[in-house]
């Protein structure tokens, strides 16, 4: 049978929409540089306190700055991009919806090769899943739509003040109190074993060890997950309503909109990060109390107003012309999303693991930013250089070929 759907040309893509993704793609390395050079269990440890105050001023820069801040911006144009592939049409008129569960289903694959190969802080798995459920929602009205959005980005906030009112309520008890504190302590005893185990791991294990360490640190820190992925959906769903009213494709006729984002993004934004940066320092988010409250909840609100502040900067001054060189270069950085975001697996476990350089947990928090910085900048004109050549990127081209059951064009005639 011939599959008469066929993927999105070049010249019919939004060259904003690519650039927002290569930003985000940079915004995402910055904060996973850290988890790269230190086991990934080490983000549900916190601040350890250890080190000089550049390393303090490193670790708040990227809190306040990356963190939580473009990972919403990704999710949201996962969800734009969602919206604009289902309403495509087929010349035989057929449903596209089977073709992006294709789409969702190889990109579950990618996620979980990702995970065993490469690092455990995947992110590919979980918005293939979060892809599956997104479906369900393609016929929801726009305020349907807003209201789930709503509803699932205070989930991980009231999630953790339910665990901080059981604390509370077993501080009035003493055997109650004891036994939770107890289970606290044993299960940061746990991650600290695991973290331990990991470090030694990846600084001088054999490959065999290092992929079943990884596996157990994916699976391990799984649960937190349901912390972290209704946000996800809920910027999916951002990203449904804003394609439906062709906010960033129209972009021009939403000014307005636009202005009073960046205004309230910036004025919500900045002091719930400095909360978010400053409750990091006091308490790990994993350890229920007040300070993992306001850290849970300072993450999910800094993240969504800075990052709709940070992406309203990005589309204001595009209207101004400000910004078309800048934009030219990272739309293919974002034309190359998957491409360049495992690029990113590569060459730093390449850099830290004993089968490459060997130097993970010899660099600090500072170097790790000049690190995202150099391999950003190098990312830039390969992306260029390979889509003057290619139609699509590597991982790009495989993806689409397993998509639609055919090998796509891949070298430019």
């Amino acid at each position: 049978m011939t599959l008469l759907i066929t993927p999105t040309a070049s010249s019919q893509r939004i060259e904003l929409l690519d650039a927002l993704r290569g930003l985000a793609i940079f915004g995402i390395l910055m904060v996973n540089m850290p988890l790269f050079f230190k086991p990934v269990s080490a983000m549900l440890l916190g601040y350890t306190g250890s080190g000089n105050i550049l390393e303090l001023f490193s670790q708040l820069f990227i809190k306040f700055f990356f963190e939580g801040k473009f990972y919403v911006i990704f999710s949201m144009l996962f969800g734009y991009g969602f919206w604009l592939f289902i309403n495509r049409t087929s010349p035989d008129g057929k449903s596209i919806i089977p073709t992006f569960r294709w789409r969702v289903f190889y990109l579950m694959l990618f996620g979980i090769a990702h995970i065993v190969f490469l690092w455990a802080g995947d992110i590919l798995l979980w918005y293939a899943i979060l892809g599956f459920i997104l479906l369900l929602y393609r016929k929801v009205s726009d305020r349907g739509i807003i209201k789930w959005a709503a509803w699932l980005v205070i989930i991980p906030t009231l999630m953790i003040g339910l665990f901080t009112l059981l604390a509370l309520l077993a501080g009035m008890d003493p055997s109650a109190k004891e036994a939770f504190e107890a289970g606290v302590k044993e299960n940061a005893a746990g991650m600290q074993m695991l973290h331990d185990k990991a470090y030694q791991v990846y600084s001088n294990g054999s490959y065999s060890e290092i992929i079943s360490t990884r596996i157990t640190e994916y699976l391990t820190l799984m649960p937190g997950a349901f912390f972290f992925y209704p946000v996800v959906l809920a910027m999916f769903l951002a990203g449904v309503w804003a394609a439906r009213k062709g906010i960033i494709k129209n972009y021009h006729d939403h000014l307005p909109f636009f202005s009073r984002l960046l205004k309230w993004g910036l004025i919500i934004g900045i002091p719930v990060s400095v909360a978010y940066a400053y409750a990091y320092t006091q308490a790990p988010m994993s350890e229920p109390g007040i300070w993992s409250l306001l850290g849970t909840a300072g993450h999910t609100v800094s993240g969504i107003m800075l990052g709709m502040a940070y992406v309203s900067a990005i589309v204001l001054l595009t209207a101004r012309g400000s910004l078309d060189k800048f934009l030219s270069l990272i739309a293919a950085v974002g034309r190359m999303a998957l491409t360049n975001y495992l690029l990113h697996s590569i060459i730093c476990t390449t850099l830290f693991l004993p089968y490459g350089f060997g130097l993970f947990g010899k660099i600090e928090y500072w170097q790790g930013i000049l690190l995202t910085i150099v391999i950003f900048s190098l990312q830039i004109p390969f992306s260029i250089f390979w889509l003057k050549h290619f139609n699509y990127g590597p991982f790009e081209w495989l993806w689409r070929s397993l998509t639609y059951r055919k090998l796509q064009p891949f070298r430019k005639s």
